[in-house]
């Protein structure tokens, strides 16, 4: 895909409106460059300080700073940059051996004017012309400054264009119509320009980078790539750029990365963005949602890996600043990263562990293996918590309004009431009758299914298992799981990772599902356990949660015995404490019990 291009043609003049700092902006800069192919390009840029821009232009893509002082000693900071529009245009004038201007006039001090745009992204599906026309609509009425500015732009082209057959030029949105006007007169106005004695481009520091640059580095380090064969999508980049993180994030913390981690991202910064009237998260909401979708660790390698840009060369030896966000653009916004690690104490104990590289997991028999108690009593209180929300789940779902009468129920329902408002009646909460008890919990972490067109599936989860609760307090528990010896951690203790696992209620009633010829022509894992579940339950209920709601065909098969299924997407749950419950241990006999937790922490 690639924007059309578009330009205001005024006799040999071609204009292209522009907004500053955006990559959908710089690759229309581009595209109507290599429509026009114009014999000079004049952007709108401090004419005072063309040199030292036109060697940042010429640097690109490592990053520059042209810096120079106010009257009042004040630093004046002009970023360069491959995303920003004017710098695109002085670039391709350069690598096509085209002359290039800086045609603005320098001012000291430009008035922090933010115009109610629409969101650059909109430029891939309705282009630049319609862009624009949005744009004149909304703007807002300019300063003394502007027409100052304008004039002495509309002189530079207008000298330009008597030199040259096609001039193009970069200009801000908000000036194109007034420049037009200004073109064709006679005569302009005499004004006076600030004596920039000192003018001089510096670099960045790498940390620098990472904090100033408008458009961050996998972006622009995408546009780089593709500037000139295609059209990088901004979305797509997102969606690149979130999923280049869950791996190094996996890697970096152990931790699994399921699918509904990427899809309630995406839809928490996009609706995140909504609320600010953009299309597309900016990186502050990129990353607020990827610290509240899943947790701050990941947060932290979205950040690194966005904000890292491998163009920082340097080749010709300039001076390098470390400048914050607030030197060259004032205010800025701030996200802390509260990364979970080990502390040193947890560190010191970790070295006078024993050696394991001579343990070996070798139970006597099937019957001999057990589970390590801490994790069961955190299972079992997953599953009651489960048991409630289900269940509240269904009570909210029973739950209606009715005009109040003699009773207020549960409540008065507020927004009933106003809804009503005109028919001067009060409105009130009753849940009605409350849903029966949970006999069954389901929790599937991964079907592990082969996908139609994936001739390559290799099983994740090959151990399949029931496990009787001990006691009373325990329930039944069947499960599939990684090898139980495919990591030995300490001398008969082993660590695997839940699959999916089925609780029932109460305990020591629980044959062997995988085994069982009643299960034999379901689809997957997860549906022999859900179906098991709905058999062993004893009340009405049975909870299940997972990334997919369960086939109707076992919805039915509930009903059929007077029995209901209660899905919870798995993205409503913590993925913080999903992460601590998937990792379970096993043990090859009791007596390991009394040494597990020098292996396990």
């Amino acid at each position: 895909m690639s924007l059309k291009p578009y330009y205001i043609q005024h006799g040999n003049i071609y204009l292209v409106p522009i907004t500053h700092y955006t990559m959908e902006m710089a690759h229309a800069v581009r595209t109507a460059f290599m429509e026009v192919d114009p014999d000079c390009v004049a952007v709108e840029l401090p004419e005072t300080m063309t040199l030292q821009l036109l060697h940042a232009a010429s640097r690109l893509p490592d990053i520059s700073v042209v810096i120079s002082y106010s009257a009042d000693q004040n630093p004046l900071y002009y970023l360069a940059e491959p995303c920003d529009a004017a710098f695109e245009g002085l670039r391709s004038a350069l690598e096509a051996g085209r002359k290039a201007y800086c045609i603005d006039l320098d001012v000291d001090y430009y008035p922090d004017i933010h115009d109610p745009i629409p969101d650059p992204y909109s430029l891939n599906r309705i282009g630049l012309k319609a862009f624009y026309n949005l744009y004149t609509k909304a703007a807002k009425p300019l300063t003394s400054i502007d027409e100052d500015r304008e004039f002495y732009m509309a002189k530079r082209l207008k000298e330009l264009s008597l030199q040259f057959d096609k001039v193009l030029f970069v200009g801000g949105m908000a000036h194109i119509q007034s420049i037009l006007k200004k073109i064709d007169l006679n005569s302009f106005p005499l004004l006076q320009t600030p004596d920039r004695g000192f003018v001089e481009i510096a670099t960045l520091t790498e940390e620098s980078c990472r904090e100033v640059m408008v458009e961050w580095g996998y972006l622009t380090t995408h546009y780089e790539e593709l500037r000139k064969v295609g059209f990088p999508d901004r979305q797509k980049i997102i969606l690149s750029l979130y999923k280049d993180a869950a791996k190094t994030y996996q890697t970096e913390t152990g931790n699994t990365f399921p699918g509904y981690n990427l899809r309630n991202t995406m839809k928490f910064s996009r609706n995140y963005a909504l609320t600010t009237g953009r299309l597309m998260p900016d990186l502050y909401q990129m990353l607020s949602s990827a610290k509240g979708c899943v947790d701050a660790n990941y947060a932290y390698e979205t950040w690194k890996l966005a904000t890292t840009y491998p163009y920082l060369k340097n080749v010709d030896n300039l001076q390098v600043l470390d400048l914050s966000p607030e030197d060259l653009w004032g205010k800025s916004k701030l996200i802390r990263f509260q990364l979970k690690q080990k502390n040193l104490k947890a560190f010191n104990f970790d070295r006078r562990k024993k050696d394991r590289s001579q343990a070996r997991f070798n139970p006597p028999g099937p019957f001999s293996i057990c589970s390590y108690p801490p994790e069961d009593l955190a299972i079992e209180n997953f599953g009651d918590f489960l048991k409630k929300k289900g269940t509240q789940i269904l009570t909210e779902e029973a739950a209606r309004s009715v005009p109040f009468t003699a009773s207020i129920e549960d409540g008065i329902d507020t927004r009933e009431t106003i809804r009503h408002f005109a028919e001067k009646k009060l409105f009130v909460k009753s849940k009605g009758k409350p849903p029966g008890g949970v006999g069954s919990i389901v929790m599937i972490f991964d079907e592990d299914a082969p996908d139609e067109s994936d001739t390559s599936f290799k099983e994740k989860y090959p151990w399949r298992t029931t496990w009787l609760g001990e006691h009373n307090q325990e329930s039944d528990m069947s499960f599939y799981a990684t090898s139980m010896t495919e990591k030995v951690v300490g001398p008969g203790i082993s660590r695997c990772e839940y699959g999916g696992f089925m609780m029932s209620y109460p305990p020591r009633r629980l044959f062997d599902v995988w085994n069982d010829p009643d299960y034999a022509p379901l689809r997957t894992k997860a549906e022999v356990l859900l179906a098991a579940a709905i058999d062993y339950a004893v009340k009405p209920l049975i909870v299940y949660a997972a990334a997919k709601p369960p086939r109707t065909l076992l919805k039915s098969y509930a009903k059929r015995f007077g029995k209901k299924i209660v899905y919870i997407p798995i993205g409503q749950l913590s993925p913080i404490t999903l992460n601590k419950l998937r990792v379970f241990h096993v043990l090859d006999g009791h007596d390991k019990r009394d040494i597990a937790d020098e292996y396990i922490f």
